[in-house]
């Protein structure tokens, strides 16, 4: 696949770390648009890279607490990777779902904490590859303990650090180095407001958190985005009409093998979430992974307390 179109500017490699508490990939990288590289779809629409904030997620002492009174922002999680074949077994003449291996799925549910333990609102119910519902947060340190049969962890799976915005998106996917969700994950937050600095109506985010850079093709545009990056384009008046979208990754021998290819479809009242993580379960059959999520577009919000 060609890779010409728009090119990102190099910056310093971020730092890595096997958690949360360690600095995150950016996708706060510049992006310069060549004036051939304009969607068909939208000539006159501006492009923009997406308003991403590289999480440093590491909570000291310098941070401030959760407070009950003030948790007015709002956190919304998605976890993406590959998920752990479906098996079964025979018992008493019914089907039964064996229990996927430990560390292969992240915790069922997460529970905002204090440093302490004690619990702050409810628990928000995480499913992979699907946007949780909102957690009620305040800008600073966001202890995350997971929630099990035998209730709250001891200890936080998570340590997320949420800047002063009024929401956000925080993209979670299993440390490739330890192969298991069970010991935290690596992350990637983005603006969930549909300011003209987040996420607006009419428009798709394409995020890349794989360890691959790929190739991309929007409608008549190419390119490459590399890993930890993230792109927002805009439709025709913030329509998408069966505009392709192709994404592809080059193989061991050099060839650009598709890894998605499909048309994106939307109204002018919705946005949609691209997101391109590596396959690293069991016997994947290709090295990387979509999840393609339409929303209709709405800044998310805390439920006020009646």
């Amino acid at each position: 696949m060609p890779t010409q179109g728009f090119r990102f500017k190099k910056r310093p490699e971020p730092g890595t770390s096997g958690n949360l508490d360690g600095i995150l990939p950016s996708a706060a990288r510049d992006v310069s648009i060549s004036k051939h590289s304009y969607m068909k779809t939208n000539r006159s629409a501006s492009f923009m890279l997406a308003a991403a904030i590289s999480a440093s997620f590491f909570c000291g002492q310098g941070l401030f607490a959760q407070d009950e009174k003030k948790r007015d922002r709002a956190l919304r999680i998605l976890a993406v990777g590959q998920e752990p074949p479906w098996r079964e077994v025979i018992q008493g003449g019914r089907r039964v779902q064996v229990a996927p291996p430990l560390g292969s799925l992240p915790p069922g549910r997460l529970q905002l904490s204090s440093d302490d333990g004690v619990e702050l609102g409810e628990a928000i119910a995480v499913k992979l590859n699907q946007i949780s519902s909102v957690m009620a947060v305040t800008p600073g340190a966001v202890p995350l303990r997971g929630v099990g049969e035998g209730g709250l962890d001891s200890k936080a799976w998570c340590n997320l650090k949420f800047p002063n915005v009024s929401a956000g998106l925080a993209i979670l996917w299993r440390d490739p180095a330890k192969g298991k969700w069970t010991d935290g994950c690596k992350g990637l937050f983005l603006r969930d407001d549909v300011g003209a600095s987040g996420f607006p109506a009419g428009r798709v985010r394409i995020v890349n958190v794989s360890k691959f850079a790929l190739g991309l093709q929007l409608g008549a545009e190419k390119g490459l985005l590399k890993p930890g990056t993230s792109i927002i384009r805009a439709g025709k008046s913030g329509v998408f009409d069966k505009v392709p979208i192709e994404l592809s990754v080059k193989d061991k021998s050099g060839r650009w093998v598709k890894v998605l290819s499909q048309q994106i479809n939307q109204r002018s009242e919705h946005r949609t979430h691209v997101v391109l993580y590596t396959n690293d379960g069991e016997a994947p059959s290709r090295p990387v992974g979509a999840v393609v999520l339409r929303e209709t577009a709405r800044t998310p919000a805390v439920r006020k307390a009646r």
